[in-house]
């Protein structure tokens, strides 16, 4: 039995989308999450399971990822992906910072520099995976290659943000892209 860490979706803003970083939903996260069995947690909206969301960035290009059809996740197969994440389990220690290390280094083989920090927020509600689930979308940004690990299931590159098909991405790397993309063009960058 699998448990995850999540949180009462009270605890949690109210928005569609993208939030920039806040700290004190970052704060009453850290206070208010404990670990459930993850296949209830599937199934109750009333709960919001935590997902690091890892954006890789360098020299101006974002990592992306494309699930091969030998991957489990059949809604997934061919979509692009430039979050590198997945579920906190209650093996983590500090839940936050332990599991998005975990997740990152069992998704890639990366040998650089590794400080994360908080971009913002993403949350999607438009369907019955988004209902349950509450991403915190990070950056790092690199110093080195950067490869996947699984390479029978995912493949791996470096893109130009501008270059990167709008139409394939999974709806999270849709959200953070718009974002970054949007942050771009009114002369900000989040990364």
């Amino acid at each position: 039995m699998e448990r995850i860490f999540v949180v009462p979706a009270g605890i949690l803003p109210r928005f569609q989308g993208f939030m920039p970083a806040d700290e004190t939903v970052l704060d009453a996260i850290r206070k208010s999450g404990f670990f459930t069995d993850r296949a209830a947690a599937e199934n109750e909206p009333a709960m919001k399971q935590i997902i690091p969301y890892i954006v890789f960035s360098r020299d101006g290009m974002l990592f992306t990822m494309r699930r091969l059809e030998k991957g489990g996740e059949k809604r997934l197969h061919n979509k692009t992906s430039i979050g590198i994440g997945g579920h906190i389990n209650h093996e983590d220690g500090e839940p936050i910072e332990d599991g998005l290390r975990r997740e990152f280094f069992e998704e890639v083989d990366y040998q650089g520099t590794f400080r994360p920090r908080l971009l913002g927020f993403i949350n999607d509600d438009s369907d019955d995976v988004g209902k349950v689930h509450f991403g915190l979308a990070y950056v790092v940004e690199g110093d080195a290659p950067i490869s996947v690990r699984e390479k029978d299931v995912l493949e791996g590159r470096m893109q130009v943000p501008d270059d990167i098909n709008r139409e394939s991405p999974e709806k999270w790397s849709r959200i953070v892209l718009d974002a970054l993309m949007k942050d771009n063009a009114a002369g900000k960058t989040l990364i």
